[in-house]
């Protein structure tokens, strides 16, 4: 009597475990807000749902910071914190341009160019943070000779290109910079006749970034300390180009 006992608790203990596993396995509202608890994760690789291209989102600084893992740019986003409508957190770059939006509990749309209404992104696994890559003063030199080789090209007359001497430590961002500025020109090739007056371009240190023209100049400043936050997004600097003259 007391085996066949003993032989039924284990029978039913049995099935009631595997009835657990089953709805473990087969409950796709626990797996959801599994991912949402990792997408807490400051720093994290993400996939977009409609095409399964992955982007790298970092939150591991004041700022936010982005990069597409097949963006042919390479450029890495800034983006700020604010309050989104109706909930949760809005990342939107130094123009104004919404990103990504966080929900209270860790869901993300994301906002890129090819799908402006936004696209749902998953947490798909954890990752460094971004900076810039270390560079050298040789590294900035032909850097900036490359940029105004470029432009001068493309622009169809002389352009120079100058640099404030930047820190060790701040050489990255300068480099990046001068990747930003290709960029925006290069984004403006439609935009040729509202570039006439345009022959130099100056980067120089200052506190906190910013792009503006001024008389045949677009002035670029960058604060290296920053990091990627320290300098002005392409768009941004294409802006900045097709702006008025800042006074001097």
């Amino acid at each position: 009597m007391l085996t066949s006992m003993t032989r039924l608790l284990i029978v039913i203990l049995t099935a009631a475990l595997c009835a657990g596993a089953a709805i473990g396995f087969q409950n796709p509202l626990r797996d959801r807000l599994l991912r949402n608890e990792r997408a807490q994760e400051v720093v994290g690789w993400y996939q977009r749902a409609d095409t399964g291209e992955f982007f790298l989102f970092d939150r591991s600084n004041t700022v936010a910071l982005l990069s597409e893992r097949d963006d042919p740019t390479g450029e890495v986003l800034v983006l700020f914190a604010n309050r989104a409508p109706g909930g949760g957190t809005a990342y939107v770059t130094d123009t104004g341009r919404e990103v990504v939006r966080l929900t209270g509990l860790g869901g993300a749309t994301y906002f890129p160019t090819d799908a402006p209404n936004g696209v749902i992104a998953d947490f798909a696994s954890e990752a460094g943070g971004l900076a810039p890559p270390p560079r050298s003063t040789e590294e900035v030199r032909l850097r900036a000779e490359d940029l105004a080789n470029e432009l001068t090209a493309e622009l169809d007359r002389s352009i120079s290109v100058g640099y404030a001497p930047a820190p060790r430590a701040g050489l990255g961002v300068q480099h990046d910079s001068l990747h930003m500025i290709a960029l925006a020109f290069r984004s403006l090739r439609n935009e040729r006749r509202r570039l006439r007056g345009i022959d130099r371009v100056e980067i120089s240190i200052g506190e906190q970034p910013a792009a503006y023209r001024r008389g045949n100049s677009l002035i670029v400043v960058i604060a290296p300390e920053f990091g990627f936050a320290g300098r002005s997004s392409s768009a941004f600097i294409a802006r900045s180009l097709l702006a008025e003259d800042r006074p001097t």
